[in-house]
């Protein structure tokens, strides 16, 4: 089957890195093709896609009204000619001119229900996205779940840090309306004010963004400088050979339609504290619904509670049998070799009721 997959950017983002890991499980027995219209490009990223991957850019400057990249990104899709066009973003349908069948991942609970009638297929990465789409009409939403490569995530810890302090970590764009990153700075500013941690730690964010200076200048004002370390965009091999490393991984979104990132750190048996929020919930859940999650969580938009369940953490220490059940939920349940196979299904139903039709 020949495949182009639709992207605005190939910057660092859970998607972008996970839709990487996904086509190139594809291309064996595929023909495939990845075509990003703006001008934002990790080298990072890019050189992880197997070399017969085809990739196309257009080269657009973001909210630009020039309507070059566009026919660039129509003049790549004719070129290639495919089965069947996989969209990942909002947005992007509008542009695509030509008639060939186009499918939509539904990457978030906030993306655009409007959209769906560009598509012949719209799938859902998780439970909690398929069910609010399934609120506002679209009952015909297909649950394919994200997965990842399991099997790159070293879970055997190192001697990454030997200072005697507790090390916690935040693996995420640096943007609060989502990620949260202000509840979490809060958090530690109250945990720090009325002492209720007794053990040093130190809290690391892995990861740049938009709210980068506003982050750094809110540490400074809450008294964190000796506390927070901004660490920057880190390679992907690094994260997965080094989360490991850590004592606690804390996810404060405010929504997410998956949580790639938590299930990364159960599988490197890391802790997890995560907002109750739907997406990072579901992966926390066994499936067969037993009472216990695989993991911790704090009441959303709440730093109290974040400051509590933190200092509950370092109180009680790892729980390593949870922990290592955790790892075994993901590995069992959430691997990308399931994810890619599950997609290829989905477009052999497509392709075949389009040549019906």
């Amino acid at each position: 089957m020949k495949i182009v997959h639709l992207l605005w950017g190939l910057s660092t983002g859970g998607i972008e890195n996970m839709l990487v890991d996904i086509i190139n499980e594809q291309i064996d027995g595929n023909d495939i093709a990845l075509v990003v219209v703006n001008d934002m490009v990790d080298p990072n990223i890019l050189k992880k896609l197997d070399s017969r991957i085809r990739v196309h850019f257009c080269k657009r400057q973001r909210k630009s009204r020039n309507p070059l990249p566009l026919l660039k990104l129509n003049y790549f899709l004719r070129k290639e000619n495919p089965d069947l066009i996989h969209v990942h973003y909002d947005g992007l349908a509008k542009f695509v001119a030509g008639r060939w069948p186009k499918v939509r991942t539904i990457h978030n609970t906030t993306n655009s229900l409007e959209e769906s009638k560009y598509f012949k297929a719209c799938y859902a990465i998780s439970k909690a996205v398929q069910e609010e789409w399934a609120q506002g009409g679209h009952n015909e939403t297909i649950l394919v779940e994200n997965g990842l490569a399991c099997d790159r995530i070293n879970a055997n810890r190192s001697n990454l840090f030997d200072d005697g302090k507790l090390h916690f970590v935040q693996v995420s764009r640096l943007f609060v309306e989502q990620k949260g990153q202000d509840i979490l700075l809060k958090a530690l500013a109250e945990i720090k004010t009325a002492n209720l941690c007794e053990i040093d730690f130190k809290m690391h964010f892995i990861g740049d963004g938009s709210d980068k200076d506003l982050l750094q200048k809110m540490t400074a004002e809450l008294g964190l400088n000796d506390v927070v370390v901004f660490e920057g965009n880190k390679p992907r091999d690094w994260v997965y050979e080094n989360l490991c490393n850590f004592d606690l991984f804390v996810q404060p979104s405010r929504y997410e339609g998956f949580g790639l990132t938590v299930a990364e750190a159960m599988v490197a048996k890391v802790p997890v504290l995560s907002s109750d929020i739907e997406g990072p919930l579901e992966i926390m859940t066994p499936k067969d619904n037993s009472a216990q999650l695989l993991g911790y969580t704090f009441q959303s938009e709440n730093p109290l509670d974040l400051a509590r369940k933190i200092a509950d953490f370092v109180k009680n220490g790892r729980d390593d049998a949870l922990i290592n059940k955790a790892c075994q939920h993901v590995l069992d349940n959430y691997h990308v070799k399931k994810t890619a196979a599950r997609y290829l299904e989905e477009y052999v139903k497509v392709t075949g009721s389009c040549q019906s039709n």
